[in-house]
């Protein structure tokens, strides 16, 4: 198992970057590729004397938070994304993972690798905690307006996902819409609940609230970009305020102080819960290749869980399952597509920075 890590991307690049992959090598049976400036990265690297098979590849630039995506792209070749992307458009390694510019990573993988044949749009998706496990939520960013059939197809994507990374065996799922009635929502939801209603290989569960997606009643949630993007940001910012509070409140008075240290076991798991860099990245499905996504301010945990999440998603085949099942869909699809009546979406507001 070979694993490219764009090393330059996140906001604290490349400190987090190289310990995240000392720490995911010391765990997992792989070799990760740390792509990026060598001379910095191997001044960094001789500090961890204890890691694994660790490589470093040369790129002498890299595409900052503050880059437009495609002039970025097209003026930096030698970017250490674009060179980790064309490491394994060619097969030298099984995947990348880059908590990189979100709207760069998304182009470039969708402008090197190519999107699976039979697939609208990629999706951004993330497993977030829920009550009974966790959901799948997709979209989260990568396409701010949607038609049906893309929503459609997020749901098939969703599904590979859930089942054969995450284990679900016939995942539940649910169309995020202002209600549960079937009449609720604009022409797109309405449109998109009667195809995935009719469609045949899913288990179609209806319209969810966005309250119930941390309830556990669905395993896979579809939406459009700016409304994915909005929960997440909501839910990342309500788990921040509930841990600032209790915090406070613990450190009022020595009473308690003695109540968290009785209660230490739950207060533990409800931080690991909400902390966004348990969880192992942000897939971008659709495209012909592992890619993994993660936040810009990711820890050194953050980015060791990414690259064992791209490590799961290549062991588990996901891309093959994802190519099989839409192209199983196509093959045998009895539903009949509604013509949109919505204007489709200027391409360049198709990428928007998580």
């Amino acid at each position: 198992m070979h694993i490219a890590l764009d090393a330059m991307g996140s906001d604290n690049a490349p400190y987090v970057e190289v310990e995240g992959a000392v720490l995911a090598s010391l765990d997992r049976k792989c070799k990760i590729s740390l792509v990026g400036n060598e001379e910095i990265l191997k001044k960094e690297l001789e500090k961890y004397p204890k890691r694994g098979d660790i490589e470093i590849i040369h790129a002498s630039e890299y595409i900052t938070m503050d880059d437009q995506p495609v002039n970025a792209l097209r003026q930096k070749k030698d970017s250490s994304l674009l060179v980790a992307l064309r490491k394994l458009k060619y097969g030298e390694v099984d995947a990348v993972v880059s908590a990189g510019n979100t709207g760069a990573v998304m182009v470039g993988a969708r402008l090197v690798l190519g999107v699976i044949p039979g697939i609208s749009r990629p999706a951004i998706a993330q497993a977030l905690p829920t009550r009974g496990g966790r959901v799948v939520l997709l979209d989260l960013g990568a396409n701010v307006d949607c038609e049906s059939h893309h929503l459609y197809d997020f749901a098939y994507m969703g599904m590979a996902y859930s089942k054969y990374a995450l284990g679900v065996e016939n995942p539940r799922v649910g169309l995020i819409n202002i209600g549960g009635e079937m009449t609720k929502g604009n022409l797109v939801l309405k449109q998109t609940y009667q195809m995935l209603s009719q469609a045949k290989g899913i288990n179609f569960v209806g319209n969810i609230e966005p309250n119930k997606v941390f309830e556990g009643e669905v395993d896979v949630a579809i939406c459009d970009g700016l409304i994915g993007n909005i929960i997440l940001k909501t839910a990342e910012a309500v788990a921040k305020f509930v841990g600032e509070f209790m915090k406070e409140q613990i450190e009022k008075s020595s009473m308690s102080r003695l109540g968290a240290v009785l209660a230490r076991s739950a207060l533990l798991a409800l931080k690991k819960t909400i902390n966004p860099n348990e969880y192992p990245g942000a897939p971008l499905l659709g495209v012909q290749g592992v890619v993994i996504i993660l936040h810009g301010a990711s820890t050194s945990l953050g980015i060791a869980n990414g690259i064992r999440g791209a490590v799961t998603a290549v062991e588990s085949n996901l891309i093959g399952h994802i190519r099989d099942n839409v192209q199983s869909y196509y093959d045998n699809r009895e539903v009949k597509e509604v013509k949109e009546e919505t204007p489709s979406p200027d391409s360049r507001s198709d990428f928007i920075q998580i």
